[in-house]
């Protein structure tokens, strides 16, 4: 387990503060809000070592989870967001409770069992997300938040969406990136593609555009990508409307978060709402 960011208060009151986490393949990003005011104080990014397999997971959450001061707090609140590709959005009309996890296996497989399967509901857009978590990630993750509430990224981006501008949406990660199209104020694609090179983030960038029939769609980008890099300049060469995700407006931020570039953090402070 890598340390990518560590933005804590040294000492506070854990009954002030609700705790949000993301978990994904690739990591556990983690945010601290104070419950009174809305203000995010604290955020913290931990990614596991690149050659942990699924199935190893739960032991490196479980060490992660024994050994950092953050998580032996007993906060008020808590959230867990999952982060993971095994997702299929079911029209309403067509949702069967039954049929779930037969459906996660057809598209995704059954290598790693069946997992835990969960179902959200996205009223928004009229859909059921039912997604798989590994069994052991989930029993750890239960164990450790046995009151938090836990819903799938998916449906959080879906939800929340308003705009009913044209535009597609990219979150990088170290090894991934989740990507979205809205058209028209609905959501016209949104999937998870794991990535190795700039040349393969830009080829699924580009593959999702014209999946869309939208030539000039604007992109937002959000997460761990930096404007001088190679793999920015790869996308810029197809995109020439690129803009970078702001913080939500709503909320009020340390100092020390504010230093950093916006779009790092954007998508996780989205999560959760700011009042």
């Amino acid at each position: 387990m890598r340390t990518v960011f560590e933005i804590f208060p040294k000492v506070y009151n854990e009954e002030d503060y609700s705790l949000l986490c993301e978990l994904s393949y690739e990591g556990i990003s983690c945010s601290l809000k104070k419950i009174s005011d809305g203000k995010y104080c604290g955020v913290g990014v931990f990614q596991f070592d690149k050659n942990t397999s699924k199935t190893g997971l739960h032991v490196a959450l479980q060490i992660l989870f024994n050994s950092h001061p953050l998580f032996s707090k007993n906060f008020p609140k808590s959230t867990i967001v999952y982060s993971i590709p095994e997702s299929v959005l079911v029209p309403f009309s067509l949702f069967d409770s039954e049929n779930s996890s037969n459906i996660l296996n057809l598209m995704y497989g059954d290598l790693y069992g069946n997992g835990h399967v969960n179902t959200d509901i996205i009223t928004e857009a009229s859909y059921y997300n039912c997604y798989r978590i590994p069994a052991e990630v989930s029993k750890v993750l239960d164990q450790q938040f046995p009151n938090a509430n836990k819903w799938h990224q998916y449906s959080a981006l879906i939800g929340r969406h308003s705009s009913k501008e044209n535009k597609m949406y990219a979150i990088f990660y170290s090894y991934k990136i989740v990507v979205y199209v809205f058209i028209e104020g609905k959501c016209h694609l949104m999937n998870t593609f794991s990535f190795q090179s700039p040349e393969d983030a830009a080829y699924y960038l580009l593959a999702v555009r014209a999946h869309s029939g939208v030539a000039d769609l604007p992109l937002e980008l959000s997460g761990f990508i930096e404007k001088s890099s190679y793999l920015y300049n790869e996308i810029h060469r197809y995109f020439s409307d690129i803009t970078f995700a702001a913080l939500p407006p709503l909320c009020e931020y340390e100092e020390q978060i504010l230093s950093y570039p916006s779009h790092y953090f954007s998508n996780l402070f989205s999560l959760d709402t700011c009042g």
